[in-house]
This record gives structure tokens, sequence and C-alpha cells, in this order.
């Protein structure tokens, strides 16, 4: 038996993704499947500090 991919805390229920959390994650998928290696990880720095900024 596995674990759900993401569980929510106690008390917590999943909401839809903040729109800019979703502007960074197509921006990075974009990046990506164009091999544009150093926008991807640069979008994903941006992500961390959007999520501790925004939903810390």
């Amino acid at each position: 038996m596995t674990a759900p991919a993401h569980p929510a805390g106690a008390g917590q229920a999943h909401s839809a993704r903040c729109a800019e959390c979703a502007r960074i994650k197509a921006a990075y998928y974009a990046a990506s499947r164009a091999g544009d290696r150093t926008t991807a990880v640069a979008l994903t720095v941006e992500m961390g500090r959007h999520q501790r900024a925004a939903h810390a």
C-alpha cells in the first residue's frame, strides 16, 4: 500500500492552485519542453521563493 501523492494535513483541504503558481508552473513546463534548462532551473527557484512568500 502506498501513501497518497499529495496528502492534505490535518484539517486542510486541497484548493485550486493560485494564479502565480499556475503561471510559474506553465512557464516551467514550456521551458522544459523546449529544452531550456537554464530557464527551467530559474523557474524552480522562483516557485520556491513564491511558495515561501505567499503560502507559508
